[in-house]
């Protein structure tokens, strides 16, 4: 795969599964084996955390910021930008804006993602939902 097209199938893979959370169609995007490492699990642990974001943040979408292709690797720097009007991790909706930093890599092959990796900059997040992170746990 040329890099223009890794980069455009990475852009409409997000565009498709993640910000319009046509959670179906990422059986098409990814391969049978499919590894998702920031998930711990595969194509059902993706499913899952798009469909627990989109409950929180309906509508948010990734503002991509830089796409950067090496051979089989694609990894996109992102803000992810939206509105909290769904419980998110026990905390209930509070219609503040959302707008995080989030990194995500993955590994092509033949064409679809093997494996996924991501990095959301959770304390961000919270904070700007009126949860200080370190106070959840009491």
């Amino acid at each position: 795969m040329s890099r223009t097209s890794a980069e455009e199938f990475i852009r409409q893979f997000m565009s498709t599964v993640w910000d319009k959370a046509q959670i179906e169609a990422a059986e098409g995007f990814v391969t049978t084996d499919y590894i998702d490492h920031a998930y711990d699990g595969g194509l059902d642990a993706l499913k899952a955390q798009i469909a627990q974001l989109h409950g929180a943040f309906p509508g948010s979408l990734h503002m991509i910021e830089d796409i950067l292709v090496e051979g089989d690797r694609v990894m996109l720097r992102a803000r992810l930008q939206g509105r909290h009007t769904g419980a998110f991790r026990a905390i209930p909706a509070t219609d503040a804006p959302i707008d995080v930093r989030v990194a995500r890599w993955f590994r092509l092959e033949n064409g679809k993602i093997a494996e996924h990796w991501a990095l959301l900059d959770t304390i961000s997040l919270f904070r700007q939902i009126g949860k200080e992170p370190f106070a959840l746990a009491a």
